[in-house]
This record gives structure tokens, sequence and C-alpha cells, in this order.
């Protein structure tokens, strides 16, 4: 999964906005770009998709702060699954 399949979920299926700019690097949660339930509906899709479980210990500040982190997170987590 790519960080634009991340970012065109986010922007367009949770917060339904397809207009705004989501850098790589923008912090997602700080800014309220993301509270927990969207964290949630995320975490949801990505385990979905990707076929795997995340852990709840795993949804943290480090893991998903921004696009780029989330996608270091997803491809560590996928090398271990």
């Amino acid at each position: 999964m790519s960080i634009d399949d991340i970012r065109v979920y986010i922007r367009d299926r949770i917060l339904m906005d397809p207009d705004l700019s989501l850098g790589e690097d923008d912090d997602l949660l700080l800014s309220n770009v993301l509270d927990s339930l969207r964290v949630m509906l995320l975490v949801s899709h990505l385990e979905e998709r990707l076929g795997f479980t995340i852990p709840p210990e795993d949804v943290t500040l480090e893991n998903f702060q921004s696009l780029g982190q989330i996608h270091r997170y997803l491809d560590e987590r996928r090398s271990t699954v």
C-alpha cells in the first residue's frame, strides 16, 4: 500500500474532503485531522486491505502521526507477519 493510497483513503473516505492537501510529513494527530475514532476507522481499513492485524499497542503517535510514519510502520509490520 502506497502513501498515496493511505492519503486518498483518509481524505476521501474518512474526512470526505477530496480537495484537502495532506503532505507526507503533515501531523495528522496533533492537528486533529485524525481523532481516535478516525484512527480506528483507518486501522480497520488497513487491516482489511493488508490482511493482517495491527495490535492495539502499535496504534501510537510514533506509528500514526503522519502518512510517512504510517507507511513505514506498515512496511515494517508486513515484514514481520
